[in-house]
């Protein structure tokens, strides 16, 4: 039997995006495209070209187009799917279709990258939606479109037996850029939280070096910053942490919420986005207060916990899996 032959189009190969490539390859033959992205409109217009001329030179190969995210590079693979009647397939992360003008986040903050993003959604043949949270606004922004639900997934492996003793760590995971994200990843209270809890250690890692100004010159002595670590370094943090914190203004699903978990962190989230989600009744959703928090992780600090560990890892396990996102795409394909 021919294996169906997938072009797949993406910009980042970030640890989500490769794990879908992954899946794919599986049980296709799949063709990595990287759109790499450029600054300005000469240099995009310029990459949106050697794209048009890469599709129309090879689009007729491939049975289905599978894209992550839509914005500029998505547009010409749909249209050309659709053109030769085949089968396009969209996930969306979120960025694609939340929008925040105060924190200038989504595609829709820009009138261009909104067309590119919007006619792209028209024009698939599905959209994959990562979060009931992402798939509402979908449905609600795009009451016309195809739209399905299909959880992200937790690649992170854990084993089944390592267990690290828990230090008084409080660990957040955010790649930081701007004093955009600084804000919408909530940073600011992770930093108040810190002051009220001076016998924890509080480590955040991911943020790039020019952020680093964005931080105080002078750092409380309980706070490390780090820039970002490849993943198997990463795994260290997530065993010794007892809580994860992601107090963010704006996040979609929280890739790193679930890794935090499947190593028995007990994650403490704000109601935003697909958050809740991801932790379920097993985490701890609290509102964006430092005082507020820092009383909850006092109160957990008193109880044994360890049952509630391993609720949150199983509650990964169960719902997260890799094994339940394949299944999902190999369905929808």
């Amino acid at each position: 039997m021919r294996k169906k032959k997938l072009l797949f189009v993406y910009v980042d190969y970030s640890t989500f995006v490769k794990t879908d490539y992954e899946i794919l390859a599986s049980s296709a033959e799949v063709v990595r495209y990287q759109f790499a992205p450029g600054k300005g409109v000469f240099s995009t217009g310029l990459k949106l070209l050697k794209q048009f001329f890469f599709l129309l030179l090879n689009s007729w190969r491939f049975d289905t187009i599978y894209v992550w995210f839509a914005d500029y590079h998505s547009l010409l693979p749909v249209i050309f799917a659709k053109l030769l009647r085949k089968k396009s397939l969209v996930v969306i992360g979120g960025y694609d279709i939340c929008r925040d003008r105060s924190l200038k986040y989504g595609s829709f903050c820009s009138s261009i990258r909104g067309f590119f993003t919007a006619q792209t959604i028209r024009n698939s043949s599905l959209n994959l939606t990562v979060s009931k949270y992402v798939d509402r606004k979908v449905g609600f922004v795009f009451p016309a479109v195809k739209h399905h639900l299909i959880y992200n997934c937790i690649a992170i492996e854990a084993p089944q037996n390592q267990i690290v003793e828990k230090e008084k760590l409080v660990l957040c995971v955010a790649l930081l850029d701007s004093k955009k994200t600084y804000l919408r990843k909530g940073l600011d209270t992770f930093l108040t939280l810190s002051s009220l809890l001076p016998d924890y250690q509080f480590i955040l890692v991911g943020p790039s070096k020019s952020a680093m100004t964005l931080f105080p010159a002078v750092l409380p002595a309980n706070v490390l910053i780090l820039e970002r670590v490849p993943h198997p370094h990463l795994i260290d943090y997530f065993q010794k942490a007892s809580y994860y914190c992601q107090l963010s203004r704006i996040e979609i699903f929280g890739v790193a919420i679930g890794e935090s978990m499947l190593h028995r962190c007990i994650p403490f989230v704000t109601n935003e986005g697909g958050m809740p989600e991801v932790v379920g009744k097993e985490g701890e959703i609290v509102p964006r207060n430092a005082e507020a928090i820092a009383n909850r992780m006092r109160q957990l600090e008193a109880k044994e916990t360890s049952q509630k560990r391993e609720d949150c890892r199983q509650r990964v396990l169960t719902y997260f899996s890799v094994a339940n996102r394949q299944e999902a795409i190999n369905q929808v394909l």
